[in-house]
Parts: structure tokens; sequence; C-alpha cells
């Protein structure tokens, strides 16, 4: 780029004459300053990128050093040569990151402050005095020409004129020199100024090398060569290694690859290698895997670059017996691991392994045998009490038969001699989700309200577990009805709809059952606020259909106080709605039944307390604590209870807040041998995995409850068999179960 002309200095007299070459000399100057402006903006610019750019730097040089220190810790530990070398190499770089960073904080500091205080002193000084001297230049050429035109004969105004140009002239002349005065200092600072800035740049780079070259000066002999002698070690090192990786190759032979060792650096583990394990499924496909026979187990893992933790194929050898493979298996050197529930079949890679092997296990399984001083200890006086009723009170029924003996244990109590809705003499249908007895009529409209309001059975015909029996017997008409129609106003008139006799027609019967156990409107204490309207909405239409009839409804209030006192024992207070109709009073109380009592009433077994809770529609899965009802009642061992919950919605799966246990850890690990057989009948998963990574089967093992250990395996050989042979099995297994829930039955 060309260089300008020197500016000439600009003239006073010029000035104050405010003459075309003052003007022109004037914008000179403008033209210059602002040039000069905009190089210092562009420098402070560029320095602000550069000290960016040397933070930057000074963090990728820290990250180097601790990168450095990261490589030696883990990829040259404990080398004499190289880890030394490493360590003094890092102190360099973190020296080095040191003086950098001062550097670079300190070099631009300086310039910067130097020269924007020079824009604002100076630069921004001439702009606003240019500003003002353009204003007054104005107002001097306004008097000018106001002066100019006043008339010869208006001496006055002619005085006034002459008198305004000489006040505005002094005020332009003084602002003039101002403007003036402000370009000549700005020329007259800006030399000192700019180049005192950029050589303080210069100065701190000077004092930057020179501190770099002090510490390396130092370092270097303090250092001797140590770094250099070691990287010479290395490449020794480095080359004496290479030259035995030439003879590596000689070490494999044909007699090695057929008979490896098995023997392993682990001493715990007795034997390794490779076999191959036929799997489980349809497909039967064979897998090699790397097999340990470790702590009285049998394990494997995959072949892969990750580290996994082996899966166990055994937990127990002592219980598995070795064979070798029968005749039907069409491969060489397989040998079977029979245990109590199933067969392993693997194959090694030569007969003299497939030996090796079977020996190795049939070694540890005499001495697990040997060595162990004690069976694990019976729990036929020693598992935990359910709690509850006994089962002993309604014997079980056959594995796939009815249950004559329930309907006659039911008939023990008068009001179950009876339809618990419209009085039909021996009812022989059971509503087991509400508990109560129903003929067959009535049972058919409970069919219709849809397994999610009653879920209906036949006591003559349909087989029910023993937890479902003994629930069915401790309700019963009487609990259900005292829960369903606890507010029936004593007055038969006010009753709408009507209550339901033998006599009564299908209509008839269908309102009184949908205004019982779908409104819930004689059980008002137990009604959900959330439903209140849409009942009511009901309600009226119902009493504007039955009064065309000619009839009168009346709904009574439950209670003549705007509050009632919840009758769980925890002295809630339940909110009152009150809904008053055009010609007749309907007076609803929605139930504001907490959590608490649901849990209360099924840690003591309290059925009547769970009805009213589900009546009043407390949530089933609600948490209280992280835990659901259905985990307190399975920890306290409340079959009956349990089985409530289970038909009435409850979910198996739910976890629990605290170690993520469903229900059925919970029973497994508190030898609730019976709850476990509820949950597994109602489709509980015994593989799901608690916060621990823990099975219900591991923690039954873990706690030795042998009856639940049996139950869960002979539901997992259940499993097995139905997807390997297509033969479930289903008979054997419930027999095995029936056994074992009788026994735990018993004890209780």
């Amino acid at each position: 780029m060309a260089r300008l002309a020197p500016l000439e200095s600009i003239d006073i007299e010029e000035a104050l004459k405010d003459s075309p070459r003052f003007r022109q000399s004037l914008a000179q100057h403008t033209s210059h300053l602002s040039r000069l402006d905009q190089r210092v903006n562009e420098i402070l610019k560029l320095v602000a990128v550069m000290a960016d750019l040397g933070q930057t730097y000074v963090a990728n040089f820290y990250k180097l050093s601790v990168c450095v220190n990261q490589m030696s810790d883990e990829s040259f530990n404990g080398n004499p040569l190289a880890a030394p070398a490493l360590r003094a190499i890092s102190e360099a770089y973190a020296q080095t990151v040191n003086i950098s960073k001062e550097f670079f904080e300190n070099s631009t500091t300086q310039l910067q402050s130097k020269l924007q205080t020079f824009i604002k002193t100076e630069l921004q000084k001439v702009g606003e005095a240019r500003a003002h001297f353009e204003m007054m230049s104005g107002n001097m050429d306004e008097a000018l020409t106001r002066n100019s035109s006043v008339s010869r004969t208006k001496l006055s105004e002619g005085i006034e004129g002459r008198n305004g140009v000489v006040s505005v002239g002094a005020c332009f002349a003084h602002t003039t020199l101002d403007y003036v005065a402000h370009i000549n200092n700005a020329h007259a600072h800006k030399n000192h100024v700019v180049v005192d800035a950029l050589w303080g740049l210069v100065k701190e780079y000077s004092l930057f090398f020179h501190r770099g070259h002090a510490f390396f000066d130092e370092w270097t002999s303090e250092e001797k060569g140590a770094i250099s002698d070691s990287v010479s070690a290395l490449s020794s090192a480095a080359k004496v290694t290479e030259r035995k990786m030439q003879d590596i190759h000689s070490i494999v032979n044909p007699e090695r690859l057929s008979n490896p060792s098995g023997m392993s650096p682990d001493p715990d583990v007795v034997m390794e290698g490779y076999l191959y394990k036929r799997s489980s499924n349809a497909l039967r496909k064979w897998n090699r895997r790397w097999f340990q026979i470790k702590d009285s187990k049998l394990l494997y893992s995959h072949r892969s670059s990750d580290m996994e933790e082996p899966t166990v194929m055994e937990e127990n050898l002592m219980l598995c017996l070795v064979k070798p493979a029968s005749a039907t298996v069409d491969r060489t050197a397989c040998f079977e691991l029979v245990t109590p529930t199933r067969s392993h079949l693997l194959q090694a890679d030569s007969e003299m392994l497939c030996n090796g092997w079977m020996r190795a296990l049939q070694r540890t399984i005499l001495h697990l045998h040997e060595s162990h001083q004690k069976s694990i200890p019976s729990r036929d006086s020693s598992l935990p009490s359910s709690n509850g009723s006994s089962i002993q009170s309604v014997p079980a029924a056959p594995a796939n038969g009815p249950s004559p003996k329930l309907y006659e244990q039911l008939r023990k109590d008068k009001a179950n001699r009876c339809c618990g809705d419209c009085g039909e003499a021996d009812p022989k249908w059971v509503s087991i989700n509400l508990g109560l007895l129903l003929c067959i009529e009535c049972a058919g409209l409970h069919r219709s309200l849809g397994v999610h309001v009653s879920k209906v059975r036949s006591l003559t015909m349909d087989s029910f577990d023993a937890e479902t029996q003994e629930m069915i017997v401790q309700m019963g008409n009487t609990m259900a009805n005292s829960v369903f129609i606890s507010h029936l106003p004593s007055s038969s008139s006010q009753i709408f709809p009507p209550p339901a006799t033998p006599s009564s027609s299908r209509e008839a019967r269908e309102a009184w059952i949908r205004a019982k156990y779908v409104d819930k409107r004689f059980a008002s204490a137990q009604m959900r606020k959330s439903n209140t309207c849409t009942r009511l909405d009901r309600v009226e239409k119902e009493k504007e259909r039955y009064e065309k009839m000619g009839g009168e409804l009346r709904i009574p209030r439950s209670s003549s106080s705007d509050q009632l006192e919840d009758t769980n024992g925890h002295g809630e207070m339940m909110e009152r709605l009150e809904v008053r109709g055009a010609a007749n009073g309907v007076s609803v109380v929605p139930s504001v039944l907490s959590l608490p009592r649901l849990f209360e009433s099924a840690r003591t077994g309290d059925l009547k307390g769970i009805l009213s809770c589900i009546v009043s529609g407390v949530e089933m899965n609600g948490k209280r604590n992280g835990e659901t009802a259905l985990h307190v009642a399975v920890r306290e061992g409340q079959t009956s209870a349990t089985e409530l919950l289970l038909v009435n919605g409850a979910k198996v799966e739910v976890k629990e807040e605290s170690e993520q246990n469903t229900p059925l850890h919970v029973a497994a690990k508190g030898g609730m041998t019976l709850g476990v057989c509820q949950l597994l009948r109602r489709g509980a998963n015994q593989n799901e995995l608690n916060g621990s990574g823990a099975t219900p089967l591991q923690l039954a093992v873990d706690a030795v409850h042998a009856d639940i250990v049996t139950i869960f395996r002979v539901h997992s050989m259940r499993d097995q068999f139905a997807e390997e042979f297509n033969n479930p099995m289903d008979e054997t297994v419930s027999n095995v179960v029936q056994d074992i829930t009788r026994k735990a039955g018993n004890r209780t």
C-alpha cells in the first residue's frame, strides 16, 4: 500500500477566516484521524484474538501435560527408565504452561489499555469537537443570511442583525479554535502513545523468551542427559524384544494344540478351556464358550475383547453328575452334566480333553461331598408364619377340578345361603373380587359389568386356589354388603332404585346392581370425589325417568354434619359434597380415604378395610414410603389380603423404590411360600432383577428357603420342557407346588 503524504499543520489565521483552504485542510485531518481510529481498533481486535488463542494454547498445553501424566501411570508404571523420563518431561511441560500463562495474561493488557485510553481521550474528543463545530458553522451561516436580508430602511433590524453576527461569530471562532486544538493534540499524542503501546508488547515477548531460556538452561543442567540415556536404553531393550519375537512361532506344535493343559494361573480355578455348548432353544445350536470350574460352580463366558462377568451354568456342582454323552449324539468328544432340573450337553476339542474335563468335574463333585459337613436345614419347622387364617380351614381343590367343599364351607354362614343382591336361596356363583355369593340371574348381570367391576366364578364348576377359597370364606355376603350398602336408608321408600328381590325383573335387578357396584350409591362414604359429578348426572336422569313413571326419588343424606370422621381409625376428615335437585334433595359424601388405611389393612389382613378402600377408589398400586400395599401384604404373610389385592388389580411387577424389589422378591427373601405361589400364578416374573441385580431365586437361595427354591426350579423346568420338547408338564408341576403349599399351610 502506497504511503500517504504527510499532513500540513492547520493555519490559525485561515481557521479564523473559515476559508476554503481551512475547510480543505480540516477535511484532510478528519480523514487522517478516521483512518487512525480504524487502524487502532483493528489492532485491538487482533490483540484480543491473540489473547484468546494464547489462552487456548495454554489450556491445551496443560491438557497435554495431564495426558502425559496419565499415560505414564497407565502404560509405563513400573518401568524404571520410561516412567522417570516421562515424569521429568511432564514437569517441563508444566513449567512451560506456567510461563506461557503469565505471558498471555500480561502481554496484551497494557497494549489494550493504552490504545483504548487514546481512543477515548483523544479521538472521541475530536469527534465531539467536530460535531460542535459543524453546529456553530450552521448557526453562523444563518446569522449572516439574516443580516444580509435586512432592508436598508429598517435601521433597528440592521443593528440587531450585525449584533447577532458579532455574537455568533465570536462563539464560532472559539469553537473553531477548540476543534483545531483537539486535532493538533490528537496528532501530538498519537506519536508517543501508539509507539509506546506497541513497544510494550515487544518488551513482554523479550521477557517471555528470557524467562523460558533461563528455565530450560537450568532444567537441562539438572537433567544432565538422563532422558537421552533412557531413550537409548529403551531403544536397545526394544531391539532385544524384537529379536525374541522372531522365534515366537517355534512354540507352536501339533501336540500342544491337541492337548492343551487346561491349567489356570488363578489358584481357585480347577480347570479352564474352550468347550462347545449346545443351546437349549429349538435350534439346538452349538456355541463355543470359555468354561471354568471355580468355587463349586461351572462358569462360562464369551470370547470377546470386553471384560464380562462369567455366566453361571451351575451354581452348585455337588448336586450334579457327569457321564459320557449318549450314543444318539452325533458328535465326538461329548459329555453330559446332569443336574436336578436339566442336562447340559458339552463337547471338547478331543477325546483326551473330554476325559480331562470329566475327571476334573468328578473330582470337584467328590470334593464337595466330602467337605460338606452338614446339609441345608429343613424349613418344615422354621419357615415364618404366613399370618392370617389357616389354609387348613378350606381343603384345597384338585388340580383341575371344581371345589365342592368350598360350597359347603360357605353355607355354614347363614348370610351366604341367599344371593347377596336379591336374596334368592342357594346361590352357586361368587364374585371373587367382591367376596359376594350370587344367584345365576345376578351373576349374569355381574358379568355384564365387566371384570374390572366383578369377576364371577361358579362354586360348583370352577376350581379355586387355596388362597382364593380362604379369602372368599373370610369375606362372604356379610362383609361385602357391610361395605356396599353401609349407607342404605332405613326406610324402603327412600331407596332408589329399589333393592332387587327374587321376583324382580332383569331391568330392576340391573338398576339395583349398577347403583350398588358401579355408582356405589349406598357406600357414599367410600365414593370417590373425582366420579361424583358423573354419578350425580346419572342419578338426576334416573330420577327424571322414575318420576315420569309415578315414583319419587329419595336419596337420604348419610349425615347431617358437613364433615364426617373417617372410620379407618386415623381420624381423617372426609369432605362433604352436597347437590340439591329441583324437587328432591340429593346428597353425596365422597371419601377422601388415604393410602395409609389401605396399607394398614394390608399389613393386618383386614379384608373389609381393603374392600372399603377399593370401593372408595384408592389406587391399588399407589405407593407409600416407596412401596405398594401388595409389597406390605406379601411381606407380612397375609395371603388372603394378598389375594384380594391381586384380584382387584394390584400389579405384580411394580417395584418398591429403595431396593427395586418386586413383591416376588419380597416373598422369596422373607420365606413366604404361599405368597410366592400366589404371585407366580399371577404371572410374576421370577427372572426380574432388583436394584442389586438379584432375582427372586437368588434371594431365596441366599436365605436358604428350600421350598421356595424348589418352586422356582420346577417352574423353570416346566418352561424349559415346554420349549424343548413341547411338553408343558403342567400337571406334574402343579402337584409339586400343591404339596409344598399344603405343607406351608400346615405350618401357619
